[in-house]
């Protein structure tokens, strides 16, 4: 996991050309009006899902991850915490959805981060089980992007 903000990224690029395509969508995007949805950025290899949900407690949100691809993570608007903890130590719940490429978990978060609006961006790889969507005081809308990279536009 990669815990950064969107003005040091780019330190981030030497990991593989699809940090760097993520980070030119959301950097030459007008996050604030685009609609939820998913927005293609390198066909289905990379691609950005504008999302509006609600802000839930830890206690009701369970970890995912993903065996195919990274998750870089931004909230646009509302304030929402992000959960994380190794997937080694987290309980399987449910099966995987291959279509998706997601994997639920439960169990407890090893910290919880305070995202901070168009500023703070995290990187979750397969490895890493992490908790979106929490809220510590009163749930509310949020808005956010995720970008979903292919492990093969990662360098390993």
């Amino acid at each position: 996991m990669i815990r950064t903000t969107v003005t040091e990224i780019n330190r981030y690029f030497c990991l593989g050309r699809g940090i760097k395509l993520a980070v030119d969508f959301i950097k030459n995007s007008d996050l604030a009006s685009l609609p939820p949805g998913r927005y293609p950025i390198d066909g289905a290899k990379v691609f950005a899902l504008i999302q509006e949900v609600r802000t839930i407690f830890s206690e009701e949100a369970l970890f995912e991850n993903h065996f195919r691809s990274a998750d870089l993570q931004m909230t646009i608007s509302g304030e929402e915490c992000v959960g994380y903890c190794p997937v080694a130590k987290l309980i399987k719940s449910g099966s995987y959805n291959e279509a998706t490429d997601v994997q639920n978990y439960t169990g407890q978060a090893d910290c919880i981060m305070q995202n901070k609006a168009n500023e703070s961006v995290s990187i979750f790889f397969p490895e890493d089980g992490h908790q979106p969507y929490v809220t510590r005081d009163i749930s509310q809308p949020i808005k956010k992007i995720v970008v979903r990279i292919n492990m093969e536009y990662i360098d390993s």
